[in-house]
């Protein structure tokens, strides 16, 4: 069974261009995990995410994002609903 990235509702084509706006992958060729199954990396083509940090209750707290050899870092803060409040680039 296939994951998708992007919005649910864009999980048919169309739409960027022709290109569409998520793409199937799987466990094997596009998710690294570590021994808490904690997603460390995604690759999707030309777009991957790196770096993947988390906090102790399991929130992501920061994360490496390189598009098409355009890469940048971000952090994430939470407020103690664990809404994201802000998501800063370094």
């Amino acid at each position: 069974m296939g994951r998708y990235v992007g919005l649910s509702i864009n999980k048919g084509g169309g739409g960027g261009g022709g290109r569409p706006l998520n793409e199937e992958f799987t466990r094997a060729t596009g998710i690294t995990t570590d021994s808490n199954n904690n997603v460390t990396a995604v690759t999707l083509g030309d777009v991957t995410y790196s770096n993947v940090g988390y906090s102790t209750v399991g929130l992501i707290t920061s994360f490496t994002e390189n598009v098409g050899g355009v890469q940048k870092s971000y952090q994430l803060a939470y407020n103690s609903d664990h809404y994201v409040t802000t998501i800063t680039e370094v």
